[in-house]
């Protein structure tokens, strides 16, 4: 598999990849549970984000995609929780996502330092 950047900058923002619960070698979930990929998720944004010189303040704009619409008050409730008053603009669209048990995967839009 090609490995690919968690995020690139350009033109003064920061564009991350779908960041998702997934083991680069395997392919697969690193866990089963949805709080367990949904902390991961939110632990690897910040990372990105903080690599590309941005930070989770800094974004404007967040597309998340969940595999079932159950997932979604525990999404809301993250998002609320990890953002606060800076949340972003965002969309949350339920649909199959490309790996089997993966349950969601999150991508963002930020202003570079």
């Amino acid at each position: 598999m090609t490995a690919f950047p968690s995020a690139r900058r350009g033109s003064g923002l920061v564009f991350t990849s779908g960041l998702a619960a997934i083991d680069p070698d395997t392919l697969t979930p690193t866990s089963a549970g949805f709080a367990e990929q949904l902390e991961s998720v939110l632990d690897q944004l910040d990372k990105a984000l903080t690599e590309a010189g941005s930070s989770r303040g800094q974004t404007l704009k967040l597309d998340c995609y969940l595999a079932d619409r159950q997932w979604f008050p525990a999404w809301n409730a993250a998002f609320a929780a990890f953002f606060g008053a800076a949340a972003p603009a965002r969309t949350t669209t339920v649909t199959t996502l490309p790996i089997e048990g993966l349950l969601i995967e999150i991508q963002v839009i930020a202003l570079a330092d």
